[in-house]
């Protein structure tokens, strides 16, 4: 009990900090973006977001070998076994130099072509091309160099990832404030993003070394065993991460192509605001990939079992009133945020159809957390291709007679419908029946929220003022808070007693292979 008291410490711990990370440099973006949208023009925004957009589809060069990195690195740190862990982070290092090439030559080939087709639309010349160009450079260089923040993932060291992130987020910032107060313009930015991700790498690079200190990268230890153990798992890595590209990426691209790209900065508004809710409560479940690797590595699959179980109720604890807030303080939020009546009514029709994915896509993020550190990705993988699949269908369909909210609609009905087959997948997988699931990780999220549901229709609309939103949310919120913090203290005896572990010998693991 005492060690698996420490565990869930150490695992909430790493989920802590790995979330005040990605929390402020969230909150840096969510300040950020009225600043640069007044700064840039809604034009030359929507401009970025386009070429933002298109450069996230080049980080598909990832290959899904990020995602392998973690896992083995996880298993191989668990089970002590060094060569294999320098073998594996070797051949990820290698096959991150070649990507980088691919994304240089790619890269190159298109970006002449698609930067003068955004500048006709600005109706202007402009740097549109040079942006490009370097953001794609930026992008190369940090292939490689993400083996060093991703093993620390895999060892768990996220406390020491984060103060390299939040020390660089600093210098990031005060670059941006001083281009956009000096010379604002794409191009600079750009320059700024570049050497603080850069700083922000090598420092990773230190960190990691400090941690193993036995780490070696040689091109003599990458054989073909280690590239086929790779290649298994980073392959339906691979097809998972373009499904989330193409289901995250596309809208903007699609509204911009077929309307204007001051709609696409309108509808990415709308997006990200969904988006970065999401990121932000997904910054706390990466940290379940490699506790899960590591238990499943040393036979506690009661210990995935719970990880499942209780992240997911403590991620629906966090992102209920989140999802409720946004339809209610949604339209004054937005007026206040971007700085416009005309904000809410371009922005908030969309926004209130993508926020129908995000409690269900935050307990998916939990749910899929554990297929990847179990490697069950092969049926996920290619189910979440066809849901994107289905998206950019219905994206071109419905941008022309319904607009961004049709857009919205296209993004919102498949990515829900999937998020409740990983669910299922995840529990069959530990099998977990659907009464105990529900019952364990979604009854008391659901019960406490319906203080804030009752409380917040009575107190809006609000006004668009920040003090005003404020008194609103916390009249829902303290209530809300109490309900949890019962429930927690009360109800845990009862819910142990009512779904007491239960083995599971299909999940075993299987008798040890000889290494080819």
């Amino acid at each position: 009990m005492d060690v698996r008291g420490s565990s869930n410490r150490s695992l909430a711990i790493g989920a802590a900090t790995n979330w005040a990370a990605f929390a402020a440099t969230l909150a840096v973006g969510f300040f950020l973006a009225p600043y640069l949208v007044r700064g840039l023009g809604d034009a030359r925004y929507g401009v970025w977001c386009v070429v933002e957009s298109i450069l996230a589809y080049f980080t598909l060069f990832d290959l899904g070998i990020a995602a392998c990195l973690v896992r083995f690195v996880a298993k191989h740190h668990a089970t002590g076994d060094r060569a294999e862990l320098n073998r594996i982070v070797s051949a990820s290092f290698g096959l991150f130099l070649l990507a980088a090439v691919g994304v240089m030559t790619l890269g190159g080939a298109l970006a002449p072509f698609v930067a003068p087709g955004l500048e006709r639309k600005l109706g202007a010349p402009g740097d549109v091309l040079p942006f490009m160009l370097l953001m794609l450079a930026n992008l190369a260089v940090s292939l490689p160099l993400s083996v060093f923040p991703t093993a620390l993932d895999g060892l768990q060291r996220f406390g020491a990832k984060s103060g390299v992130r939040l020390g660089c987020l600093v210098l990031r910032v005060g670059g941006i404030v001083w281009v956009m107060e000096t010379r604002p313009g794409l191009l600079p930015l750009a320059v700024v993003f570049t050497i603080a991700n850069l700083l922000e790498h090598a420092l990773a690079a230190l960190t990691c070394f400090r941690f193993l200190p036995g780490l070696r990268l040689s091109h003599r230890l990458i054989d073909r065993a280690t590239l086929r153990e790779v290649r298994g798992y980073s392959v339906d890595a691979f097809l998972a991460m373009l499904a989330g590209r193409i289901t995250v990426q596309t809208g903007a691209i699609v509204v911009g192509g077929f309307l204007t790209v001051s709609a696409a900065a309108h509808y990415a508004l709308a997006s990200r605001l969904v988006e970065l809710t999401k990121n932000l409560l997904r910054s706390v479940t990466t940290t379940l990939t490699p506790a899960v690797s590591q238990r499943e590595a040393t036979g506690d699959f009661d210990g995935v079992r719970r990880v499942l179980l209780d992240g997911t109720r403590w991620v629906l604890y966090l992102v209920l009133p989140i999802h409720l807030g946004l339809l209610a303080f949604g339209r004054p939020f937005l007026t206040r945020w971007v700085g416009g009546a005309q904000y809410a009514d371009w922005c908030f029709p969309a926004m209130a159809v993508l926020s129908a994915t995000l409690t269900i896509g935050v307990a998916q993020s939990v749910a899929s957390r554990v297929l990847y550190g179990m490697g069950k990705l092969t049926l996920f993988a290619r189910l979440a291709l066809v849901e994107a699949v289905v998206n950019l269908g219905l994206s071109l369909a419905l941008v022309g007679p319904f607009g961004m909210v049709g857009v919205a609609v296209a993004v919102a009905v498949p990515n829900v419908l999937f998020c409740l087959f990983v669910i299922t997948y995840s529990c069959r997988t530990l099998d977990i029946g659907a009464a105990r699931y529900l019952s364990t990780s979604w009854l008391k999220p659901l019960a406490a929220a319906c203080a804030p549901a009752v409380v917040w229709p009575l107190v809006t609309p609000a006004e668009p003022t920040w003090a005003s939103i404020a008194t609103g949310l916390a009249a829902g919120l303290a209530p809300y808070v109490i309900a949890v913090a019962l429930m927690e203290a009360e109800l845990r005896p009862i819910a142990r007693r009512a779904w007491p572990a239960t083995p599971a010998r299909s999940l075993q693991p299987a008798p040890p292979t000889a290494r080819a």
